[in-house]
C-alpha cells in the first residue's frame, strides 16, 4: 500500500535532504526527561488522580504477570518506568536502555529512591550484553517498537530468558478503526542544536515517520522557539491546523538550518505481536487484558466515594488478578504475555 505523504513531509524531504537516523539518537538522546512527574518516582503517589490510579494498576498488572520471578528485566527503561516501580516488590530488577541519556537518568532516579537492588545499563535490546538464560522475567514497556530491529530483539529477549520464564509486552498500540494520518510537532534544545520535531503517523495499516530538523542555537533562534512554543501551548501541536507552527516557521527560518534526519516505525497489533512471539519460539502467547484498561473504565464509578489511599490500592490489585486471565480479542491494543518453554 503506498504511503501518505504530508505537505509538511514534502518540503522537509525535498528541501533539507533528511538523513537516516534512529529514535535514540535523533529523540530519547535530545529529551531532557521523557516523562515528568512520575507517581511514586518524582513526586509522591495519589491514587485519586487518574494517571496515578491507572499507573497503579498496570504496576499490579506486571507484578501478577511476573509472580514468582526474581531476577526481571526492564527492557527500554526509560527514566525508571516502570522498572523502579517493579523494585520495591521485586528481589532484583535490572534497567536496560540504548540511549546513555536516559540511563544517567534512570540510575539517578534509583540513587534518589535508596533502591539498592535495581542496576541500569546503557545497552541495546538488539545485542544484550547478558548470558542465556539470566532472566525469569522480562518487562517492555512502550520501547519494543523504538529499536532498529524488533525482531531481533525479541529473538534476544528469548535467549536471556530462562526456560520457563515468561514476558510481558506492553506497546504503542495501533488499533485504530479509522483509517488517515494524524501529525504532531513538538521542540527539544541541547547544546548544539534546537531541535523542531515533526511526527506523522498512519493509523491503517499502523506506521509512522518522525523528522528532526536542527536551528543553530544562536539568540535569535532561541526566541524564535520561544514563540514557538507558547503559540504549540496556545493553539495546540497539529501543523496543518497553524501554518505558524508548520511549513511557514520553517521556511522563514530555513536560513538557520544546520541539518536534518529521519526515522520510521512500524508498529504492531496485539495480534502481530503475539504471532511474532510465537515465531520466535515463545509457547502460550496470550492477549491478556492489562489491569489499567479496567481501571481507567472503573474510575469514574469510584471517584468521590472518599476510598483511602490503601483502598485504592487494594482494588488495583483487585483488577490485576481479575484481569490475569481475561483473554483480549485481536484488535484490541492489549499487552501480551508468552513463556519461554521449558527444555525436553
Amino acid at each position: 500500500m503506498p504511503k501518505t505523504y504530508s505537505e509538511l513531509e514534502n518540503w522537509i524531504v525535498s528541501e533539507v535532504h533528511p538523513t537516516l537516523s534512529n529514535s535514540v539518537e535523533q529523540t530519547y538522546e535530545r529529551l531532557e526527561r521523557v516523562r515528568t512527574k512520575m507517581p511514586g518516582i518524582d513526586v509522591p503517589q495519589d491514587l485519586t488522580n487518574e494517571e496515578h490510579f491507572i499507573e497503579e494498576a498496570i504496576i499490579q498488572d506486571l507484578l501478577v504477570h511476573l509472580y514468582g520471578c526474581e531476577r526481571v528485566l526492564d527492557v527500554g527503561c526509560g527514566d525508571g518506568w516502570p522498572g523502579l516501580r517493579l523494585a520495591r516488590y521485586l528481589p532484583s530488577v535490572t534497567g536496560i536502555d540504548a540511549s546513555v541519556r536516559r540511563t544517567t537518568v534512570a540510575a539517578e532516579n534509583a540513587r534518589r529512591l535508596g533502591l539498592k537492588n535495581v542496576t541500569i545499563s546503557q545497552m541495546s535490546v538488539i545485542e544484550l550484553d547478558f548470558d542465556n538464560d539470566s532472566f525469569d522475567g522480562v518487562v517492555v514497556v512502550n520501547a519494543l517498537e523504538q529499536t532498529t530491529d524488533p525482531y531481533q530483539a525479541l529473538r534476544e529477549i528469548f535467549r536471556v530468558l530462562k526456560p520457563g520464564g515468561r514476558v510481558r509486552i506492553y506497546f504503542e498500540a495501533s488499533e485504530d478503526t479509522e483509517k488517515g494520518t494524524s501529525e504532531r510537532i513538538f521542540t527539544t534544545e541541547t547544546e548544539r542544536s534546537l531541535g523542531y520535531h515533526y511526527v506523522l503517523k498512519h493509523h491503517r495499516p499502523p506506521w509512522e515517520r518522525n523528522y528532526l530538523i536542527e536551528f543553530a542555537p544562536t539568540p535569535e533562534m532561541k526566541e524564535e522557539f520561544r514563540r514557538l512554543n507558547e503559540l504549540i501551548k496556545r493553539i495546540g501541536e497539529v501543523p496543518t491546523q497553524a501554518s505558524e507552527i508548520g511549513i511557514n516557521f520553517i521556511k522563514q527560518n530555513r536560513a538557520n538550518i544546520k541539518g536534518s534526519s529521519w526515522y520510521e516505525i512500524e508498529h504492531f497489533t496485539s495480534e502481530t505481536m503475539r504471532d511474532t512471539l510465537e515465531e520466535v519460539g515463545f509457547s502460550k502467547a496470550q492477549i491478556i487484558y492489562s489491569a489499567g484498561t479496567f481501571a481507567r473504565r472503573l474510575l469514574p464509578n469510584i471517584s468521590g466515594q472518599g476510598f483511602s489511599s490503601g483502598q485504592l490500592q487494594a482494588i488495583c490489585q483487585g483488577l490485576a488478578v481479575l484481569s490475569r486471565n481475561i483473554f483480549a480479542p485481536p484488535a484490541s491494543g492489549e499487552p501480551v504475555t508468552a513463556i519461554k518453554p521449558e527444555r525436553g
